[in-house]
């Protein structure tokens, strides 16, 4: 999803065309509707022939609530003040390349761009910016390690260093520690290469447990929060992640792990090779590519799951599919690092959308607001109230 929508930004800013960019004609190609769309898009007249052409092509087999959704996208979009300026029209290329390729799924984007680039954010004194590439490690001895948010992980090998391959602890300072702890905060995200080469993401208030080196039979860690794993394959070792609710064992394989201590249930989504997951009293379950496995009240059940939603954190972006606003407020509070109190009538509102994980957090309400016109919000440092 994101790289289309890439392609589209960069053909809009002139950066590229279908006779340089393989992957453009490709698209085009497939969907040459979308071109002519596309072109429109440079006029407040262009915007709105092309929300009607959309509308006309839209095929009404799709849910009312994905309807919906186009309705207030439009309606929002047309009534906006002010003048349809280079510098104003920019943010709704970016909304209307979402809609057109992405609404049959009930997706819409409002990332900001100025001239086909991200804009950067700006930190004025009241904003909630995102999280950032931040971790402690700690070592079996109870060395607290701050590690630098200059880099996105490190990489464990005879010595543990950055992804750039600067060391932080030598080969004999791993050989002394058999267990390491690797914890990201509110606000912060980790990548971590472990010793088989296995890679691991770490989302925001995440910990994860696991020796410096595996041994000869297994290859187990612990987990307590989200992470995306690829496993490098080994059939003769298994691997095994090990959470307070679940039992995951594989050979080599992709997968996403959502297993914080305060939710009710942990997850287990698939996107390549077979899982197993595991709980006392009930027989195993395997999992294949695009199911999820959810862990509550000592049951396991099995449904499918759309792998972009499930990778959305991991691909810098919040994906809110029918997810009750109570969840999704949980999810900003551990990336932005906030305190959220929630109207009880509003818990179970349904939300539909996407953005950027990297926008300022005023920028996601305004987002989430789009869905539901009833939700209004304060703010008073880093305690948000949101009510009707």
């Amino acid at each position: 999803m994101h790289d289309i929508r890439k392609l589209l930004q960069d053909y809009l800013c002139g950066t590229i065309t279908p006779e340089t960019s393989n992957e453009l004609l490709e698209l085009f190609t497939q969907y040459p509707e979308l071109q002519n769309i596309t072109n429109s898009l440079n006029t407040e007249e262009g915007l709105q022939a092309a929300l009607q052409e959309y509308e006309y092509l839209f095929d009404s087999t799709y849910t009312i609530r994905e309807q919906e959704n186009l309705r207030r996208i439009k309606a929002t979009i047309l009534t906006e003040e002010g003048d349809f300026s280079r510098r104003r029209i920019w943010p709704i290329y970016a909304t209307v390349a979402s809609i057109i390729v992405f609404l049959s799924i009930g997706w819409f984007t409002f990332n900001q761009y100025n001239n086909g680039q991200k804009m950067p954010l700006v930190a004025t004194e009241n904003a909630i910016i995102p999280g950032s590439d931040q971790a402690v490690l700690t070592t079996g001895d109870g060395k607290q390690l701050t590690l630098s948010s200059q880099y996105k992980g490190i990489v464990m090998n005879d010595h543990i260093a950055y992804d750039d391959g600067k060391v932080i602890l030598d080969q004999a300072a791993v050989a002394a520690n058999s267990m390491l702890y690797l914890a990201t905060p509110r606000g912060g995200q980790y990548h971590v290469v472990l010793a088989d080469g296995t890679k691991v993401w770490l989302n925001a208030e995440t910990k994860l447990k696991y020796p410096a080196r595996f041994s000869a039979d297994k290859r187990a860690v612990e987990l307590e929060g989200e992470a995306y794993f690829e496993v490098a394959p080994n059939k003769h070792k298994p691997f095994i992640v090990q959470t307070g609710k679940e039992k995951v064992e594989v050979l080599g394989t992709h997968f996403n792990v959502n297993s914080y201590k305060e939710e009710p249930y942990s997850q287990v989504a698939l996107l390549e090779g077979s899982v197993r997951i595991s709980i006392p009293g009930q027989q195993a379950k395997i999992l294949q590519p695009g199911q999820q496995s959810s862990v509550k009240a000592g049951t396991i059940t099995i449904n499918p799951v759309d792998q972009n939603e499930c990778l959305a954190w991991k691909n810098g972006e919040f994906m809110f599919n029918n997810e009750s606003l109570e969840s999704v407020m949980k999810k900003l509070e551990r990336w932005y690092d906030i305190n959220v109190v929630l109207a009880p009538e509003l818990k179970d509102l349904m939300i539909w959308g996407s953005v950027s994980r990297y926008e300022n957090f005023e920028t996601v309400m305004e987002v989430i607001k789009k869905t539901d016109k009833r939700i209004k919000y304060t703010m008073n440092g880093r305690r948000v109230i949101i009510m009707k």
